[in-house]
């Protein structure tokens, strides 16, 4: 190796070191500023609330969910009653023939009213068009008939949130 490549190649290391030492001592003296800055802990209850927004707006996980509310408010009940017998093993038809004497297809129709008032209300807000209302609408009994049949089943090899079972 020449003199002119061995001199390239010891510049280059240099500023790679130095430059590494600079990025170093900033974060390092960043560090006792930011722990200076950290807001105090929130008390526990809005902590909850954060936690149930957070969880609302995270993908597609619990929005069939937001029906229970509604399912909740049509058979006169809670919604934490309606999950707690749902989760017994029985689904939201037997529930809604046990407390209202609802057929299945009654039941569909009482849920598909109150979506498509919600869908109404939301191309009023202008938050989606008429014809994306009307494309949810179409297949919006069919949907709803497959929730209200859903029979609740833990998942035997669940662990903790964001754990990869399978893997």
């Amino acid at each position: 190796m020449n003199l002119f490549n061995k001199t390239l190649l010891a510049g280059a290391l240099s500023c790679v070191l130095a430059a590494g030492g600079f990025s170093f001592a900033h974060t390092a003296g960043a560090a006792p500023d930011t722990r200076a800055a950290t807001p105090e802990m929130s008390p526990p209850a809005e902590k909850e609330q954060q936690d149930e927004s957070r969880h609302r707006r995270h993908g597609h996980h619990g929005r069939k969910f937001v029906l229970f509310k509604d399912a909740a408010a049509l058979l006169g009940m809670t919604e934490q009653d309606l999950k707690t017998e749902w989760k017994q093993g029985k689904s939201l038809q037997q529930i809604a023939k046990e407390k209202k004497n609802w057929d299945a297809e009654i039941f569909v129709q009482k849920l598909t009213a109150v979506q498509s008032a919600k869908l109404d209300s939301a191309v009023k807000a202008g938050k989606m068009t008429q014809q994306q209302a009307d494309q949810l609408k179409k297949k919006l009994p069919g949907s709803l008939k497959r929730f209200t049949q859903h029979v609740y089943r833990p998942h035997p090899n669940r662990r903790l949130p964001s754990t990869h079972s399978e893997i």
